[in-house]
């Protein structure tokens, strides 16, 4: 295989995801915070109402994820940056678009958050309705998935007619993770004892983060290069677009609105302090976000030296789905 070329080590660095001390940083703040709240839950004093605070750390197991890539890119001859001539091939000024997939393996995570909520008990004491709690809940998750997926091109892409030429097209993911708003209902199961068992229900917004990274490598022997077949400055075409890359790194963002669904035990410690199991089983639905390649082939994110035709890219998963397991204390006020 053929080695990087030079411009990958510099300016242009390889492919690698963010170091640990960055992804971690968010969760141990949020771990460091929890524990003071613990430290403030357990001093607490005695308390009869129905209001409580929790607080939670945990572990997600978060799903695989299907990627989705899609450009408004062209093939290699219809970029002008490559192709002064490109005017002159067929196709050049027809409809734009590439489509590829990438795929990466669950990993595991960590989860963390509060939530304030009321239970109805008080109001109606001797009713089935006395048994529901509405509930607050503020949640984080942070997963390392650091993974790196060959893509598969659309047949009916633009771009699938450099395919041959291109030694390495690679999509990367780093960190995932999100902050997440979410409003819930539970109902309590009579208990034995000090042991309640729950299930319940909510629906709220998520703002999802992911790292995202994304390498294509043409060769670097314009000889092994076939883009510009039939075309009488074929060999000027192969020259530039030889060693070249598409390249992008960045964080991409979005909002997306969601459910769980929930289910625990709590053990009464005293009559105002409880610990608790929560698993919760989240679905966010699909993530959407992009924007102009870092390199496009060597030079800026468009097709056109007027930069009439810029290139735009847009990632996205369907189903963005996590499996939470916490333990937490309850203090009622």
């Amino acid at each position: 295989m053929e080695s990087l070329p030079d411009r990958m080590r510099t300016g242009i660095g390889p492919v690698r995801s963010r170091s640990a001390a960055h992804r971690g940083a968010a969760p141990r703040r949020a771990a460091a915070v929890l524990a003071l709240a613990a430290a403030g839950l357990l001093a607490a004093g005695p308390a009869s109402g129905q209001t409580y605070l929790s607080i939670g750390v945990g572990a997600e197991f978060a799903s695989g994820l299907q990627l989705q890539g899609s450009d408004d890119d062209r093939n290699a001859v219809c970029d002008e940056f490559v192709n002064p001539s490109f005017a002159d091939v067929p196709g050049c000024t027809g409809p734009r678009g590439d489509r590829w997939t990438g795929s990466f393996d669950g990993v595991t995570g960590v989860l963390a958050g509060a939530a304030v909520g009321y239970g109805l008990r008080r109001r109606f004491p001797d009713r089935l309705a006395g048994r529901f709690r509405i509930e607050g809940e503020y949640f984080h998750r942070a997963a390392a998935y650091d993974q790196a997926s060959g893509v598969s091109f659309d047949q009916d892409s633009s771009i699938a007619a450099d395919e041959a030429d291109i030694v390495l097209s690679e999509d990367h993911l780093g960190g995932v993770g999100g902050r997440h708003l979410f409003g819930n209902l539970y109902f309590d199961f009579p208990g034995a004892g000090r042991f309640v068992p729950y299930v319940g229900v909510g629906a709220g917004v998520g703002f999802t983060g992911v790292d995202y990274e994304a390498l294509g490598w043409w060769s670097t022997d314009p000889a092994r290069i076939g883009a510009g077949e039939g075309l009488p400055n074929a060999e000027a075409i192969r020259r530039r677009l030889a060693g070249t890359l598409i390249r992008e790194r960045t964080r991409l963002g979005g909002t997306q609105f969601g459910y769980q669904l929930l289910f625990g035990a709590d053990y009464a410690l005293t009559a105002s302090l409880s610990l608790g199991v929560k698993g919760r089983l989240v679905d966010l639905g699909a993530f959407r976000d992009g924007g102009a390649w870092d390199v496009l082939r060597g030079h800026e994110s468009q097709l056109r030296l007027d930069g009439s035709e810029p290139v735009t890219y847009r990632i996205g998963f369907d189903d963005v789905r996590t499996l939470g397991v916490s333990l937490y204390l309850e203090h009622r006020f």
